[in-house]
């Protein structure tokens, strides 16, 4: 069973006056065609004009979608030189009331007209009327496109003058017409092209008329010109006679009832059904708008059931407002399409087969459909204010659970935001009341809803119609700052330096093949400024994006381009390529750019929150939309990579065929962990510790990991270094090979290539070169490795060179030190400096092989004949590098015994300081060592004399610091009398017990210890000198000798004072005297028990008594107490424990 109510087709497409017709299709074309006012005002204007005038040159201005190019189509079947057609175009005027032979006479209809159609594009508009003209007529006219505009005149003017016209006259259609004035203007063209091409169509002797369509007003295309221009644009215009073609909203609803094709026994019922509100409505209509009687808007109205005559009457400006680009096609699109909640959608639910009730498509209906599929287009309108107040209002009215006071809400919405402005319908009291009491609802229940939503601020009264519209809650027009914003970027401001063009796009296929996530970046270029020198001649290392698509808008920039990168040969990390048309990106750019400004700039903007919403949606909706069509635009570009073009089609898979031809020498390393630009935290703990692995452990079959476990660094070094014959078995056992077998080299080409490329990297310099220098090479092309893979191979490329290759350490001082061997600091130093970490490659040459033995028997001890000079350097480092702290700062002088025994000789100072500062083996061994003992060695006898002086500077040093502790240890015994034994440890117990001086203490428990063999007597001399021995100077050492007097000294007092409780042989003797200013001066020694009994004390006892026996007793006592003083420590008086 057929459905009753059928949608039409045929309105749904933009028509194409250029495109070849059947018959059929042309029957089917003129049979649909609408015959309503506003086309026959414009057919009947024409022809009067016509023949009226010798007005030649016409254009046709109306908005997107309103029928221009159908009616232009039109035209060309009612002139048809095909009768037949001619008859069937001139009925349709007839059925619209039209007196068709007259229109025909007026154009002088015999024959009829031959018809010339052509669609502009964004290209220059000469060349391509040109061709649409030559090709039409069948003129052969060759290298049109290198012509000039004023040669394409003289083409056109001779294909015109060519014509054996075989008709009434020529039409000439020319639909997009403001494209090509565009085009004129935008690339500074001569807009005189058709002023010039009017002036030779008015002056052939045959009828032409050349009739040209518009989206806007003449003016618009030129309104930011310069005055002068705008006088040019003018003149141009002054050739052209206009006319408006907008239709109407009664022509609007007309051709809504004429794409519905209902029953006619539905129909009827519908009408009945409907006849009080199709009154209504058209009665309403009729007061607004007086072109059109009553009567005739209700048959419109009836035409157009079951669509809702409220609906019926609003589509019309809805469709015809700016928010639907094609107001006719959107308009039918509206009808055709299966979107929720739309008439098609309506008319399958209800009206599926011939039982259904006679429902209409209301208002309900139609907000639903706006508000769920057109949002997005609204937002962005001229009507987003208007829009975004409706969708407030209806959202609080919708709070207040009232269907009714909703529905007026809905209905008074859609008036506001579409009604008001485009046809001059407005929500009348009067109208809403008799609206809805023809839905249902009472009379009374409608005056109060109306009344509380106005209360509730939802609706707004006037009172210049009676009538009501939705609360504005903000003054704010952003359609209105948009505009005017975009205006002002369209002023010569560069919408790309505003708008991020960038995207960024994943090598995939080579990133499956290698392991390794290569980035290409991606941007617009429209300023070849914006291209620096620098940027086109730098190669990027692995953890920077491999290569960059740069888009030129234009072929200019694309030229542009294409000369620049001739001029840099190395430029593997760029692809170049153009787009035709990037105006829809331009145009969502400069609106996005627009918004944002908005945001930035308008203050008003922070009191209004019904435009911010606007804005934000808006932006969101922008923001998608570009992202979009960016995408697009890199997706169609056409590519060209080092001059020539790239078939791939999209563009990671031209990312990863360039990746492959430029990282060609890549090895594939599967490790997601270890083999990416910026490895975790986690990552990283596990590279340190495999490097300590491989620094302690290199001899052992798998560096050492246990069976039993498989931590992280386990799976790196399996994956990353055994897999790929870094570390393996040879003859000499587990080892990173110095050589690399012929299987190892098959199996790991690539590997191979990397441990070689190193090799050769570190031999090629005749200086020293740091870690990061050998990094930065492998990072780049061709083998494009990452951070964390440098850091390992290139400790294993160091640990396969051990032997040939010296090291380097950055020190305090900021100059590079040459070191033994790989130590744990270096390493951690490749890890995480490696610019602090130097290497340099030694060949082992043919030198003087006597003098390397003996200097391999003075320093390593035995006569080595495969020792090099390399390996001797590296010991005679080591063994003064391992010499104490102190040793390798002091001056050498004695500070212990002043005859000097003990002084460090120059040749060994100068030994000393300049291995310690040695950056060239070599150097160290065949010059310096030489010079520092005076050794000429080309004597016969030098490598013996160089062998004696080196052995007996290398003993001078090691027993520096055994002569120390023995100069130390001497004070001790000296003045403390006594030797290390128990007899000392007793006396230390002794006065750590009873001294109140936490030094003291210290001294004399320290000394304890080191006595009973627990303790070194280095700590001993840290406790005089006040600091610890990695510190120690000579300045410390000379201080701490006098320290250590003192100790000792005090040490003797205390343990005389001690002696209550204990038995010894020391005497203390001791005496206080009081100065004039009050003050104490105490004053000690030390004796031994029954010391004055000897003879010499006797005799000197006796001389003494009988020098001052005759002096008074004040000045015996002054005597005697002045010799004490003179021989007694002068003290305080300290406490002691009884």
């Amino acid at each position: 069973m057929n459905p009753p109510i059928k949608l039409k087709q045929s309105y749904k497409s933009s028509t194409r006056i250029d495109a070849k017709s059947s018959s059929n299709n042309v029957t089917s074309f003129i049979n649909s065609f609408v015959a309503h006012d506003t086309s026959i005002k414009f057919i009947t204007g024409l022809s009067k004009e016509f023949s009226g005038s010798a007005q030649r040159m016409f254009t046709v201005t109306g908005t997107y979608g309103t029928g221009k190019s159908t009616v232009a189509l039109y035209l060309s079947y009612l002139l048809s030189s095909d009768p037949g057609v001619r008859d069937l175009a001139s009925l349709k005027l007839e059925q619209a009331g039209v007196n068709s032979l007259e229109i025909q006479n007026s154009f002088g209809l015999e024959k009829g007209w031959k018809s010339i159609s052509h669609v502009c594009g964004i290209e220059p508009p000469a060349q391509a009327i040109l061709s649409s003209i030559s090709k039409a007529v069948n003129v052969e006219i060759v290298n049109i496109e290198k012509l000039t505009d004023s040669q394409c005149l003289k083409q056109i003017e001779f294909v015109f003058n060519s014509i054996d016209l075989n008709s009434d006259g020529l039409l000439i259609l020319i639909d997009e017409l403001g494209k090509a004035f565009d085009y004129q203007s935008r690339y500074n063209r001569d807009i005189h092209f058709f002023q010039d091409l009017a002036d030779i169509i008015q002056k052939l002797e045959y009828p032409v008329i050349l009739i040209g369509f518009l989206h806007q007003g003449f003016a618009e295309y030129y309104n930011e010109e310069s005055i002068k221009k705008r006088e040019e644009w003018k003149k141009v215009q002054g050739r052209y006679k206009d006319f408006g073609y907008n239709p109407s909203v009664d022509e609007s609803i007309q051709l809504i009832g004429d794409s519905i094709d209902i029953e006619k026994k539905l129909q009827k019922q519908l009408v009945e059904d409907s006849l009080d509100s199709v009154r209504l409505i058209a009665t309403h209509l009729s007061d607004q708008n007086a072109t059109h009687s009553s009567e005739l808007k209700a048959r419109a109205l009836r035409e157009a059931l079951p669509m809702e005559p409220m609906v019926s009457a609003l589509l019309g400006p809805i469709f015809k407002s700016s928010s639907f680009a094609q107001n006719e096609r959107s308009l039918f699109g509206f009808l055709n399409s299966f979107e929720r909640y739309g008439f098609r959608e309506f008319i399958e639910e209800n009206y599926s087969n011939n039982e259904s009730p006679t429902k209409l498509y209301d208002i309900e209906n139609l907000w639903n459909c706006l508000e769920d599929n057109y949002q997005h287009l609204l937002e962005a309108s001229s009507e987003s204010k208007k829009w975004n107040e409706a969708l407030n209002s209806i959202d609080r009215a919708s709070s207040l659970n009232s269907k009714l006071q909703l529905n007026i809400t809905k209905l008074v919405a859609l008036i506001s935001v579409f009604g008001q402005k485009n046809t001059g319908i407005h929500a009348k009291r009067a109208l809403i009341l008799d609206y809805y009491e023809l839905a249902g609802f009472e009379r009374v229940n409608v005056e109060n809803a109306l009344h509380d939503l106005i209360e509730a601020r939802i609706l707004s009264p006037r009172k210049q119609n009676d009538s009501v519209v939705i609360f504005q809650g903000g003054d704010l027009d952003v359609q209105e700052l948009v505009l005017k914003h975009v205006k002002a970027l369209n002023k010569g401001v560069n919408w790309l330096k505003e708008y991020d063009s960038k995207k960024v796009y994943l090598a995939t296929a080579h990133y499956h093949k290698v392991g390794v996530m290569r980035w290409a970046n991606a941007r617009l270029v429209n300023d070849i400024k914006d291209i620096t020198p620098e940027f086109v001649s730098k190669t990027p290392t692995s953890a920077e994006p491999f290569l960059t698509f740069l888009l030129a808008v234009d072929r200019n920039m694309f030229a542009t381009l294409q000369n620049l990168l001739k001029e840099t040969p190395a430029y593997q990390h760029i692809c170049i390529g153009f787009i035709e048309d990037y105006s829809r990106l331009e145009e969502y750019a400069t609106e996005l750019i627009a918004l944002k400004k908005i945001e930035e700039d308008d203050e008003d903007l922070v009191h209004d929150p019904i435009a911010q919403q606007n804005i934000k949606k808006r932006k969101a909706i922008l923001e998608h939309k570009s992202a979009v069509e960016l995408e697009s635009s890199f997706e169609k570009a056409r590519w060209e990579y080092c001059s020539k073009q790239v078939t791939q089609e999209s563009l990671p898979s031209i990312a990863s065929y360039i990746a492959d031809l430029v990282y060609c020498k890549s090895p594939a390393v599967l490790n997601e962990l270890v083999n990416r630009a910026k490895p975790s935290g986690s990552a990283n703990s596990a590279i340190r510790k495999l490097m300590r692995y491989m620094l302690e452990n290199g001899d052992q079959e798998n560096l050492g990991f246990e069976d039993s476990s498989f931590p992280p660094e386990k799976g790196i070094y399996l994956s990353c270094i055994k897999k790929h014959g870094w570390h393996c078995e040879t003859d000499e056992g587990f080892v990173f090979p110095n050589k690399w077998s012929k299987e190892s080299i098959q199996k790991h080409s690539h590997m191979h290539e990397l441990w070689l490329d190193g090799v050769n990297f570190i031999k090629s310099s005749d200086e020293m070169i740091t870690m990061d220098k050998l990094y930065e090479r492998w990072m780049k092309p061709p083998f494009g490795l990452t951070s964390g893979l440098c850091r390992l191979y290139g400790l294993a490329l160091l640990k396969s060179l051990e032997g040939q290759i010296a090291f380097y350490d950055l020190d305090s001082t900021k100059q590079y030190i040459f070191i033994p061997e790989l130590d744990e600091e270096l390493v951690t130093k490749i890890y995480k400096h490696p610019v602090e970490a130097g290497i340099r490659y030694f060949e082992i040459s043919e030198i003087q092989t006597h003098l390397i033995d003996t200097l391999a028997v003075a320093t390593i001890g035995v006569n080595k004949t495969d020792e090099n000079i390399l390996g001797i350097a590296k010991h005679i480092v080591k063994i003064v590098h391992s010499l104490k702290p102190w040793v390798k700062k002091t001056s050498g002088e004695s500070f212990i015994n002043e005859n000097g025994v003990n002084e460090l000789s120059l040749e060994a100072r100068a030994f000393r300081n300049k291995v310690i500062s040695a950056n060239d083996p070599y150097k160290l061994i065949l010059e310096d060592l030489p010079k520092i003992f005076s050794i000429d060695v080309e004597e016969k006898d030098a490598s013996e004399k160089l062998s004696s002086s080196l052995k007996k500077a290398i003993q001078e040093l090691s027993t520096q610091h055994e002569t120390l502790l023995a100069g130390y240890k001497q004070v001790i015994l000296s003045n403390l009398s006594a030797e290390f034994d128990d007899n000392l440890k007793a006396r230390c117990t002794l006065v750590d017990k009873v001294a109140k001086t936490p030094l003291l203490k210290e001294f004399a428990a320290r000394l304890g210890k080191y006595v009973s063999g627990n303790y070194k007597f280095e700590f001993v001399i840290s406790l005089a000198t006040g600091v610890p021995e990695a510190n120690w100077t000579d300045k410390h050492l000379r201080n701490g000798l006098d320290e250590l007097r003192n100790l000792c000294i005090q040490f003797l007092r205390i343990e005389s004072f001690g002696a209550i409780k204990s038995d010894n042989d020391t005497k203390v003797v001791s005496f206080i005297t009081k100065e004039k200013d009050g003050s104490l001066r105490s004053y000690e020694g030390f004796t031994k028990f029954d010391i004055e009994q000897s003879g010499e004390v006797q005799s000197a006892i006796d001389y003494v008594k009988l020098s001052i026996g005759n002096m008074t007793k004040d000045k015996q006592l002054a005597a005697l107490t002045n010799i004490l003083s003179s021989i007694m420590e002068e003290t305080e008086k300290e406490q002691v424990s009884g």
